[in-house]
């Protein structure tokens, strides 16, 4: 009987430990870490809000989400599953499109990681796919109608065999394009009643797939003009682009960057150089869902991708101006030459260039701070210890090709 209580007790321990992170999450890798600081006006929020797990095309569970998560250093998480694609289907059967992001959330409890309810909105470019998030319930943003089955036994049809041969006998396939009949407009009409925050994910390999001549349509223009789509994606992924980065400037969207992670962060990123994933930073006036939220309706971010900052320029600004900073400046010996200490307590390694025509003496006039490091430089024909250095900040971009220029400054 002890025995049996015994093996009865370790298989409860095993089945309830499997929603908690901890066990996956006990090795701490402080350099994997995406730290910037708050800024004098806005708490930094680092979110990811387009992950996917094994309950659409993702290949993890939700829990492992989360535990990568916290080992970034992630404030806030998204799991957005497709709607309509569940290849995994016959595996896990499940109908509640809220699942995945349940158990993240379970998961979760109790660390310092915001998990909240999104989903990915799958549908042909144009207008392509479209994130939800803050989503009240995943199951209204679906919607399959037995009656248009003529009109999805063309389509399957009509696609090119290549692309679709592997699941072209996959029971999810049929209902996946039912419900991409849906009309986009009416799926975002009840996005926008659950007061989601919705954005149009990597646009520009979404038109390439489809061998579309144009990024921009009629249709993503009169969405935005209804404020149905309120962001973009100017980074997915390893991905960038330029055209979707003028396409948010130009119509005012908010500028997001997100991993769109399917497999494993540390494989799809951690094992490149500039290895982190790519992020939204969130100028938040709190770290509460609601702040969070606003700022990024009012489009207060900046995309952290690559070693490379992106944003409107007062966003960047922002961010730029909390992790730069003249810690020391000295004359060097009796000379007119000052010995300049430049810190960075963030994790941009910053490439600067003098744009002010000041002498640099011991460096050209482009140098480099290092994240959480001191770059020492030297100011010739120097007559006080107050420091204006003017640069342009060239991992940084404020519109295609055009960097911010800030000064640096101990006044």
């Amino acid at each position: 009987m002890k025995l049996f209580l015994i093996f009865i007790y370790t298989i409860s321990l095993n089945l309830f430990s499997h929603g908690k992170v901890n066990s996956i999450d006990e090795f701490e890798d402080i350099d994997r870490l995406i730290t910037f600081p708050d800024t004098k006006n806005f708490v930094v929020i680092s979110s990811d809000l387009h992950t996917h797990s094994a309950f659409s095309d993702g290949h993890v569970w939700p829990n492992l989400r989360t535990a990568e998560a916290l080992r970034d250093g992630i404030d806030l998480l998204a799991i957005t599953e497709h709607l309509e694609l569940q290849p995994h289907k016959n595996d896990i059967p499940h109908i509640d499109r809220n699942r995945a992001y349940e158990i993240a959330r379970d998961s979760a409890e109790g660390e310092e990681l915001i998990v909240i309810n999104g989903t990915e909105i799958t549908r042909k470019f144009p207008p392509g796919h479209i994130n939800a998030v803050f989503v009240k319930d995943a199951n209204k943003l679906i919607n399959i109608d037995r009656s248009k089955q003529p009109e999805v036994d063309e389509y399957i049809e009509g696609l090119p065999k290549d692309r679709i041969q592997e699941y072209i006998d996959e029971p999810w396939l049929n209902d996946g394009v039912l419900a991409a009949l849906w009309p986009i407009e009416e799926t975002l009409i009840e996005a926008k009643n659950q007061e989601a925050f919705v954005f149009w994910n990597h646009p520009a390999w979404s038109s390439e797939e489809d061998s579309s001549d144009k990024l921009l349509h009629e249709i993503h223009i009169d969405l935005f003009k209804q404020n149905l789509i309120h962001g973009i994606e100017v980074v997915n992924g390893i991905w960038f682009s330029d055209e979707a980065f003028q396409i948010a400037l130009d119509y005012d969207l908010t500028i997001m960057g997100t991993s769109d992670v399917h497999g494993l962060i540390d494989w799809d990123y951690l094992q490149r150089p500039n290895g982190h994933r790519s992020v939204t930073l969130i100028l938040s006036e709190d770290k509460t869902e609601k702040s969070i939220k606003d700022a990024l309706f009012k489009g207060r971010t900046v995309v952290w991708y690559k070693n490379i900052l992106i944003g409107k320029n007062e966003n960047v600004q922002e961010i730029i101006n909390a992790s730069l900073s003249i810690k020391n400046a000295n004359f060097k010996g009796n000379t007119n030459v000052l010995l300049v200490e430049i810190e960075n307590i963030s994790d941009a390694n910053f490439q600067l260039r003098v744009n002010d025509g000041q002498l640099i003496e011991n460096n050209p006039n482009i140098f480099s701070v290092a994240p959480h490091g001191i770059t020492k430089i030297e100011i010739g024909n120097s007559k006080s210890t107050k420091v204006n250095l003017g640069v342009d900040v060239l991992n940084s971009y404020i519109a295609p090709n055009m960097h911010p220029s800030i000064v640096l400054s101990n006044l």
